[in-house]
């Protein structure tokens, strides 16, 4: 994988021989266990009604939209429905409380290295992921597997290079036919595989639910600062560096405590939710008037959904986050606020950066922030660089994919 197109791990292992050892040992382990999921895999009959899930974090994101569509389909009941996770008894809650009241008997939540989730895994006739499939299963016999990813290139994807081909798939989405052809490339794709249908996630755009206005806390206006991370962490402890150690923080203390001031008097909240991968949300933060800041685990300990909350925006301000493409559709304003865009490890998409940029304001001081975000541009008609990005015509992204893939629409029996 070249420097230009992977985010760099850091990693003590290589200084570390008895570590090294046990990665390798690891390694082929996970070789060996591939072989043998594949020749299960010719034995092991897949359950028409069987689906399952894979997201990161846990019941999140493309596969938790779908997943919701399904299960609150009239026919919903007839399916099972199955989540593999890494922690399968907070899998449980969370699902509790996030569908308080629908029956859940038809669904099992299972851990995805188990012995119970390789057989769940096995059975399913269609599984469905954000993040690439479990380890295990490089061979999908009698299956389906949608790669419904966790954005649309905007910067550069982790699959490109040489780890494109390490991800098996019949089916990847897209918002568009010009991004269609991008996400082929970069997964080594057919572009006939690649379904025109929307992200699921974006059909939470215009389900706007009242306690999410409340984040306002009597303001006037809602903006959401959406920002990637710089220094990121894996479940796996690995130390993912996609900024330059010399580089500006967008996010520093000064930047925030000047941005708090001059936003006094405007009348807007600005809510801060950091990535989850980000190393910043380990870190305390100080209180401010305008700005609310929202770590991953503050974030999802609350119940809260990151597409119903900018349901009820007014605004995004985003750098290099694929919420940004997502976000289009509403037509409302943009901002994109990245003073360490030139230093930014991962890069960018050739071409896409460039489009955004015909529909949102380029920020490049927290000045201009801070007048963005207390001077909103108005709403706007779709462009023609607009729709390149996302077809103003993908409502039912769901529905969508389930037609692509031969399923029925929800609403209709499988039987």
């Amino acid at each position: 994988m070249t420097d230009s197109h992977a985010i760099r791990l850091i990693s003590p292992a290589f200084a570390n021989p008895k570590r090294l050892i046990r990665q390798l040992r690891h390694t082929i382990i996970h070789i060996c266990f591939q072989i043998l999921y594949a020749f299960l895999r010719l034995l092991v009959p897949t359950n028409p009604k069987q689906f399952g899930f894979l997201s990161h974090p846990d019941l999140s994101d493309n596969s938790l939209a779908l997943f919701e569509k399904l299960l609150m389909a009239p026919y919903g009941d007839d399916y099972h429905l199955v989540w593999m996770v890494s922690n399968a008894s907070t899998s449980r809650r969370d699902l509790r409380r996030e569908f308080p009241n629908t029956d859940l008997r038809n669904v099992s939540v299972v851990t995805k290295h188990s012995l119970r989730g390789v057989w769940f895994s096995l059975r399913c006739r269609y599984i469905f992921t954000t993040h690439g499939g479990a380890w295990f299963g490089h061979s999908w016999h009698q299956q389906t597997l949608v790669n419904l990813w966790h954005g649309m290139p905007f910067k550069n994807f982790v699959a490109v290079g040489d780890k494109r081909d390490s991800f098996p798939m019949h089916f990847a989405i897209a918002t568009s036919a010009y991004l269609a052809g991008i996400v082929a490339e970069n997964f080594n794709l057919p572009r006939e595989r690649v379904l025109i249908t929307g992200q699921p996630r974006n059909e939470w755009l215009f389900q706007q639910e009242e306690r999410y206005f409340a984040v306002k806390e009597g303001r006037a206006k809602l903006v959401v600062w959406a920002p990637t991370f710089r220094r990121g962490c894996t479940d796996k402890t690995e130390i993912l560096e996609d900024g330059g150690a010399n580089s500006p923080d967008p996010l520093s203390a000064d930047r925030l405590t000047a941005l708090d001031e001059m936003l006094e008097g405007a009348g807007t909240m600005l809510v801060i939710k950091l990535h989850v991968m980000d190393i910043k949300n380990q870190q305390a933060w100080p209180s401010y008037r305008n700005i609310r800041i929202y770590t991953d685990p503050r974030f999802r300990t609350e119940g809260l959904n990151l597409y119903k909350l900018l349901a009820c925006s007014d605004a995004l301000v985003t750098d290099f986050s694929s919420c940004v493409i997502d976000y289009l559709i509403l037509n409302k304003p943009i901002g994109l606020f990245a003073p360490d865009s030139s230093s930014y490890a991962r890069g960018f998409i050739p071409g896409v950066f460039e489009k955004l940029a015909t529909v949102a304001s380029e920020l490049r001081s927290v000045a201009e922030l801070a007048a963005f975000v207390s001077n909103l541009p108005p709403e706007h008609a779709p462009t023609p660089e607009q729709e390149l990005l996302y077809q103003m015509d993908l409502r039912s992204p769901s529905e969508a994919i389930m037609r692509a893939i031969g399923l029925p629409n929800p609403g209709s029996s499988m039987r």
